[in-house]
C-alpha cells in the first residue's frame, strides 16, 4: 500500500474489534481524516504511547479500502499534566471538539492545526489556567471562521460602544449598546471590564492577555459570551461544553 507522511494529533479514538482502535486526526497536511491503528490495544504495541488522546506523533499513514492505516508513529512533545488531570482533560476534550466540528474530512483550514497544537501545549503547562487557555482558543477558533465579534460599535445598530457595561447577543455576533441590548433577551451582560477583556483578545495580544489577572467572575462573563457565539455558529450544543459547564457549578 502507498504510504505518506503526517504531522497529527490524536482528536478522538474509538476501540475497534479485538485490539484495533479508530482514531480521529488532526494532520497539518491534509486537514482531519480517520485511520486505524492495528493492534494498537495490545500490552506490548509499539505505538501505543504515540496514539494517546491529545498526542501529537509524526505518522506515516498506508492508504485502505476504507480507511487509512496508521503504519508507523513517532511520539512528539508531551500530555503527561493533561491526562493526569480530570480538568484539564475536560478542556482538552473541547479543544478537540470543536476541532472535529469545524472541519470537514481532508479539507484543511489555515492555522487550525497550528491553533490546536498551541492550546494542548498550553493546557499542559501547570502554571497556566485551563478555562483562560480554553476561552482564548474560542476567540481565536471564531477569528478563524470569519466570525470574530463585533466589540467596537453596536452589532444592532452600528453606533460606537462607549466604555460601558454592555449586552453580548450571540445571534447579532457582538456587543450591544444599552438601547438595542435593551430589547434582546438571548444573550448576556458583560460589565465594562468583560468588554475590556474582550478587546484585548480580539485584538490577539497574548502577551498582555497572558499578564491579565482574571478573576472567576470576569473569566464567567467572558465565556458566557464567547461560547454561546460559538454555539450558535456551530448551530450545535457541545457535549464538552455541557460537561465542563456542569464542573464550574
Amino acid at each position: 500500500m502507498p504510504t505518506y507522511p503526517a504531522d497529527a494529533i490524536v482528536l478522538r479514538r474509538l476501540d475497534y474489534g479485538e485490539a484495533d482502535r479508530i482514531l480521529t486526526l488532526l494532520t497539518r497536511e491534509h486537514g482531519k481524516l480517520a485511520a486505524i491503528a492495528k493492534g494498537a490495544r495490545r500490552a506490548k504495541a509499539r505505538m501505543a504511547n504515540s496514539l494517546d488522546l491529545f498526542a501529537r506523533s509524526q505518522m506515516m499513514l498506508a492508504k485502505g479500502r476504507n480507511l487509512d492505516v496508521v503504519a508507523q508513529a513517532e511520539r512528539r512533545g508531551d500530555v503527561r499534566n493533561i491526562s493526569g488531570d480530570f480538568q484539564r482533560t475536560a478542556y482538552a476534550c473541547l479543544v478537540a471538539e470543536v476541532a472535529d466540528k469545524v472541519l470537514e474530512e481532508r479539507h484543511p483550514v489555515d492555522d487550525v492545526f497550528e491553533l490546536v497544537v498551541a492550546t494542548i501545549e498550553r493546557l499542559n503547562v501547570p502554571e497556566r489556567s485551563p478555562r483562560a487557555e480554553s476561552i482564548w482558543f474560542v476567540m481565536r477558533i471564531l477569528e478563524l471562521l470569519g466570525y470574530q465579534p463585533q466589540l467596537v460599535s453596536c452589532a444592532s445598530c452600528g453606533e460606537p460602544l462607549p466604555e460601558a457595561a454592555c449586552w453580548f447577543s450571540p445571534l447579532l455576533g457582538g456587543a450591544l449598546c444599552g438601547r438595542c441590548g435593551a430589547h434582546d433577551q438571548a444573550g448576556s451582560p458583560v460589565s465594562v471590564n468583560g468588554l475590556k477583556v474582550l478587546r484585548v483578545m480580539a485584538a490577539g495580544d497574548g502577551m498582555l492577555y497572558d499578564r491579565l489577572r482574571l478573576k472567576d467572575d470576569l473569566l464567567q462573563e467572558v465565556e458566557a459570551a464567547l461560547e454561546a457565539q460559538l454555539e450558535y455558529h456551530l448551530d450545535r450544543r457541545l457535549k464538552s461544553l455541557d460537561f465542563i459547564r456542569s464542573m464550574r457549578h
